[in-house]
């Protein structure tokens, strides 16, 4: 964070609670918002991953379970058709959620006019 934006909000009398919520989390959002679709896409990876192992071993389990299993018995199209579906579902978090986040963060703290 700017340090001209730390001593903007003391030279306005803020301080506590006020100057946390005024200054601190609107200068630290876009970071934020940016860790949490890092962290998503990482999550969304390790999930898949976990299925593909622990479904396989349990011999039940989600996508990734699906996705390992036509794999072994050579089921190419269904293959692809988890993969697309793990892609999509992917994309629509990223374009529903994340999105609709960054255009509520960008509007309010005045980062596009």
């Amino acid at each position: 964070m700017p340090e001209t934006l730390r001593m903007a909000g003391r030279n306005y009398g803020l301080r506590g609670p006020r100057y946390v919520i005024t200054i601190l989390i609107p200068a630290s959002l876009p970071a934020i918002l940016s860790g949490l679709k890092i962290g998503w896409a990482f999550a969304w990876r390790t999930l898949i991953a976990a299925e593909l192992v622990f479904g396989a071993s349990s011999g039940e389990g989600g996508l990734g379970w699906y996705i390992f299993q036509n794999r072994n018995e050579l089921f190419t199209d269904r293959v692809f058709a988890g993969l697309l579906t793990v892609i999509a579902i992917g994309l629509l978090v990223e374009g529903i959620v994340f999105a609709s986040l960054e255009k509520i963060t960008i509007k309010r703290w005045g980062m596009q006019r």
